[in-house]
């Protein structure tokens, strides 16, 4: 009997391999509340549990949880809800009880507790990642906080990531770790890395860190899967999650403006190794991607920052069908081709392209970003720009490009920034990323597909690990 138990397991494990998809399981959640914090986390519990035997009869193969879904976004009081991680703690004990069940592999963000040796306690925003036999097989711990105080920074030299039955290798990191390189590159110098769970409970704030915007812009640069679980309160600027493409298409993404849970479910096609975005196709790969189903966002809050005066601005004329602009903040230079369908425009709406390279506050954090973008305005006013405005204009066509700064003493990674009335990304774009040779700048490029309307940003969002005062190269 023991032999034939084998055999089987062989034969499921290689067909799994075989197989060209995996399906992924990932869940928007709105944490419930209880009347202590244990039964917080065993009310989430039991939902968590609902939700996966959701993924189960669909025959998800890994399920991804967000960030803080156990225990609702706790940043002052992180030692209530704590749990240490080990097989005799019974939260612990029960998630690895839902994975074995349904044979997933499961993915949980929790607030850990760790005693040491000289008695001190530290706290931690942990991900756990258990196999189909309910065996933790990974724990991550969160690098870089976001006002996050009470816990302590998960060390830079981990090793997030983890290869599955179904032949998929996935790397990991949480919310805030997107915009680091440390470890959202660093997890890519493994290059069997093709795919990445993100769980998160993001801060939208606009114009620049909307969260299916930093989701999207982060798959489609890096040419990997993401699978992004996000949590959900929309008027704390908490909500967005989906399953993205390497090659910029979006299987699903959702956003509510009403505190909701939502199970997303769909087949991950694998990737033999990650899309090349060194070369920009002439057509968008596989055809063009179906529009996505417009969201209702109108109750769902987002921040706002943006300091104009920063920022080197130009209004566009859209009374011509042909804008072609050069903006630059110092050696930073953006270019923009765009073509506007002026029959169907609204002359009184407001763009304007821009171009920055300086600081930016991220909550408790102080860093770098370099923006080339054409962005929606109330008025002509450039303290008007960046924020959700209605908007009236149809672009043919819009092209951003640039041989913009990076070098190898403070690297810069670029991404996407698209963004749409409905806090949706552009899907129909094509994005390419060149290292120029023996300079000091890559050549990067947004191009849309697709006519487009309701764009409030279009362009590319650069993170360096500069400090917020390192000056650009010349």
């Amino acid at each position: 009997m023991r032999f034939i138990s084998v055999f089987v397991s062989v034969i499921l494990f290689n067909t799994f391999r075989l197989s060209t998809a995996y399906k992924a399981a990932v869940f928007e959640h709105y944490a419930l509340q209880a009347d202590t914090p244990e039964n917080t986390i065993l009310k989430n519990l039991d939902e968590y549990r609902n939700h996966a035997d959701k993924a189960k009869i669909q025959a998800a193969d890994i399920a991804v949880f967000p960030e803080y879904g156990l225990t609702t976004v706790i940043l002052d009081n992180p030692e209530e809800y704590a749990v240490v991680v080990n097989s005799t703690n019974h939260i612990i004990n029960e998630l690895m009880t839902i994975a074995k069940e349904r044979a997933i592999y499961l993915v949980v963000n929790l607030l850990e507790k760790e005693e040491e040796a000289n008695k001190k306690t530290k706290y931690y925003n942990t991900n756990l990642v258990f196999d189909r036999d309910g065996k933790i097989i990974l724990k991550y711990r969160k690098i870089n906080l976001f006002n996050e105080g009470k816990l302590t920074a998960g060390p830079k030299d981990q090793t997030p990531t983890f290869t599955t039955d179904f032949g998929v290798t996935f790397g990991i990191f949480t919310c805030f770790d997107i915009l680091f390189e440390n470890p959202s590159r660093t997890v890519l110098k493994n290059d069997a890395v093709t795919d990445i769970v993100f769980p998160t409970a993001w801060f939208a704030t606009m114009p620049f860190f909307t969260s299916l915007s930093i989701q999207h812009g982060y798959a489609a640069a890096n040419g990997v899967n993401l699978l992004a679980a996000n949590f959900n309160n929309p008027k704390e600027t908490h909500g967005g999650s989906g399953i993205y493409l390497g090659d910029g298409r979006v299987v699903e993404m959702v956003v509510f403006d009403t505190p909701s849970s939502k199970p997303l479910i769909q087949e991950v096609p694998k990737l033999s190794k990650r899309e090349d975005k060194s070369i920009c196709p002439k057509l968008s790969p596989f055809g063009l991607p179906n529009d996505l189903t417009k969201s209702n966002v109108s109750n769902y809050h987002t921040d706002y920052e943006f300091k104009a005066s920063n920022y080197k601005l130009k209004k566009i004329d859209l009374t011509q069908s042909n804008v072609t602009t050069t903006i630059c903040d110092s050696t930073f230079c953006c270019n923009f081709e765009i073509i506007i369908s002026t029959s169907e425009t609204n002359t009184s709406s407001v763009y304007k392209v821009m171009a920055y390279d300086g600081p930016v506050s991220y909550g408790n954090v102080n860093a770098h970003i370099r923006v080339c973008s054409l962005v929606a305005c109330e008025s002509d006013s450039d303290t008007s720009c960046g924020k959700r405005v209605d908007v009236g204009v149809k672009f043919t066509k819009i092209t951003v490009k640039g041989d913009l700064i990076t070098d190898e003493t403070y690297p810069t990674y670029y991404t996407p920034l698209t963004l749409n009335t409905y806090l949706q990304p552009l899907t129909q774009t094509i994005y390419c990323n060149n290292k120029n040779s023996g300079s000091n700048s890559t050549s990067v490029q947004l191009t849309t597909t697709k006519a487009q309307k309701d764009v409030l940003v279009f362009g590319i969002l650069g993170t360096t690990t500069a400090s917020a005062a390192a000056p650009s190269p010349n």
